[in-house]
């Protein structure tokens, strides 16, 4: 058994584009329990305790010291890991793949794997155990009192803590399914995160993507996507998911009600917006965008569906 501080480790995927996962149990050897999973997709880092403590949820996690707080944490870490845009994650698998026969998978490189043994938590580095774990060496995991703290705003932790804040604040009731259809969306709000990330320059933590929970169109809902800089909320929206189709959320000019504007598929694209209405110029409501969400029931350019 060895003490391991929670520093960063480079991606050991073999395949760059495959995603690494850290797989997760409750106890050892023949009595191991699986019972989720954190997954990360290239480059972004594997999902080792360094990555996970940028998480004040992860640290949790990382730091349980009986079976209900370890499961519990992990629900939670769950469900903030891809509102935070690490990548996919599950949890509550204690049942049809709970048994030592029935968990493994071997269409995904599995980078590394977390169990709760006794009153602690422990770290395998470099794939999965298997059944007679005596030639593993199990790395007890330790925070650093800097890791402990959390500074909002400033450290990735904060900022990590914030998008998600964010992201509840914005969709309370998140869809916690894992069909084929939930995963692809949630793989396409992922996309956005880092698209949106490169092409207005902010730090991927910067920006959250929900649901918009009033506007939806062939039963799916659009995409809402929320940039935080300097302390200011830029909301912009989207039906298919691409930075080329974003448009800011602002006051239509008649109602004042908050609807979909000018696109904003650049930077250039933004200050136009910005520009105008640090003038007080009025932004028009663009021809097919005038729906009745988002407008007041006297809006004169209002149009019901």
């Amino acid at each position: 058994m060895t003490s391991q501080n929670t520093t960063a480790t480079p991606p050991s995927s073999g395949d760059q584009h495959e995603p690494s996962v850290a797989e997760v149990f409750v106890g050892t050897g023949r009595g191991i329990r699986y019972i989720g999973f954190l997954e990360s997709t290239s480059p972004d880092r594997v999902p080792d305790p360094a990555t996970v403590a940028a998480l004040p949820v992860g640290r949790e996690f990382l730091t349980a010291t009986c079976d209900a707080d370890f499961r519990t944490a992990l629900d939670t870490l769950n469900e903030a890991w891809p509102m935070c845009g690490f990548g996919q994650a599950g949890s509550g698998f204690n049942r049809d793949l709970a048994t030592q026969d029935k968990w493994r998978r071997t269409d995904r490189h599995v980078s590394g794997t977390y169990t709760l043994d006794g009153r602690r938590v422990l770290y395998l580095p470099d794939g999965p155990p298997r059944l007679d774990d005596a030639e593993y060496d199990w790395h007890s995991i330790t925070l650093t009192a800097g890791q402990l703290t959390t500074h909002r705003g400033t450290t990735l932790a904060g900022r990590a803590r914030e998008a998600f804040d964010r992201a509840r604040h914005q969709n309370h009731d998140p869809d916690p399914g894992l069909g084929p259809a939930f995963l692809q969306r949630a793989a396409l709000r992922r996309a956005l995160v880092r698209d949106v990330a490169d092409v207005f320059e902010v730090a991927r933590t910067a920006v959250t993507v929900t649901d918009d929970p009033d506007r939806q169109h062939g039963g799916w809902n659009w995409f809402l996507v929320t940039i935080t800089d300097d302390g200011t909320d830029y909301r912009l929206i989207c039906f298919n998911g691409t930075v080329d189709e974003l448009r800011v959320l602002g006051p239509c000019p008649e109602c004042d009600g908050e609807v979909p504007l000018i696109a904003a598929n650049d930077p250039a694209a933004l200050g136009r917006y910005l520009d105008a209405r640090a003038t007080g110029t009025p932004v028009p409501c663009p021809p097919g965008l005038t729906s009745g969400v988002g407008h007041t029931p006297a809006c004169p350019i209002r149009e019901d569906l």
